[in-house]
C-alpha cells in the first residue's frame, strides 16, 4: 500500500510538472497574441492617419483642380467677349484694322491654349476623382479584412484565456489531491512505524 501511494504521488508530481509546463505554455501564447493584437492596432490607426491625409490631400488638389477649370471658363468667356468686341472696333475702326487682327489672332491662340489646358484639367480631375474613389474602396476593404483580423486576434485571446483558466483549475485539483496523498501516505508511514515498534517491544515479565 505505502509504494502504491508513492507510486501515485510521484505520477500526480508528474502531472503537475507537466501542468506547469502547459501553464508556462498558455501565458508565453497569451502575451504573443496580446502583443500581436497591440501591432494590428497600432498599424491600423497608423495607416488610418496615413490614408486620411492622403484623401485630404487628393480633396484639396480637387478643389484647386475645379477652381483652375472655372477660371479658365471665365477666361475663355471674357477672351470671347473681348474678341466680339473686337471684331466691332475693327469695323468702326478700320485705320488700325491690322493691329486688331493681330491682336485677335492672339487671343484665339490664348483661346485654343486656354480651351487645351481646361480640357487637360478636365481630364486630370476625371483621373483624380477615379483614383479618390479606387483608393476608398480599397481603403474601406482593407478596414474590413482589418476589423476581421482583430476580431479573430480577439477570439483566440479569449480560447488561450479560457484555456489558461482550465489548466490553473486542473492544477490545483492535482496540488490538493497530492497534498491529501502525502498525508495519507504521512499517516500511512506513522502507522507503520508504530506497528514495527510494537513487534519489536519484549514480552512483559509475569
Amino acid at each position: 500500500m505505502l509504494q502504491m501511494a508513492r507510486a501515485e504521488k510521484d505520477q500526480l508530481e508528474l502531472s503537475c510538472a507537466e501542468l506547469r509546463q502547459e501553464l508556462l505554455k498558455a501565458n508565453g501564447e497569451i502575451k504573443r497574441i496580446s502583443s500581436l493584437l497591440a501591432k494590428v492596432e497600432k498599424d491600423y490607426a497608423y495607416l488610418k492617419e496615413v490614408c486620411d491625409h492622403q484623401a485630404e490631400q487628393l480633396s484639396r488638389t480637387s478643389l484647386k483642380l475645379q477652381e483652375k477649370a472655372s477660371e479658365s471658363d471665365a477666361e475663355i468667356k471674357d477672351m470671347k467677349e473681348t474678341i466680339f468686341e473686337l471684331e466691332d472696333q475693327v469695323e468702326q475702326h478700320r485705320a488700325v484694322k491690322l493691329h486688331n487682327n493681330q491682336l485677335i489672332s492672339e487671343l484665339e491662340s490664348n483661346v485654343i491654349k486656354l480651351e487645351e489646358q481646361k480640357s487637360d484639367l478636365e481630364r486630370q480631375l476625371k483621373a483624380l476623382t477615379k483614383q479618390i474613389k479606387e483608393e476608398t474602396e480599397e481603403w474601406r476593404r482593407f478596414q474590413a479584412d482589418l476589423q476581421t483580423a482583430v476580431v479573430v486576434a480577439n477570439d483566440i485571446k479569449c480560447e488561450a484565456q479560457q484555456e489558461l483558466r482550465t489548466v490553473k483549475r486542473r492544477l490545483l485539483e492535482e496540488e490538493e489531491k497530492n497534498a491529501r496523498l502525502q498525508k495519507e501516505l504521512g499517516d500511512v508511514q506513522g502507522h507503520s512505524r508504530l506497528v514495527a515498534s510494537e513487534i519489536t517491544l519484549p514480552p512483559l515479565p509475569h
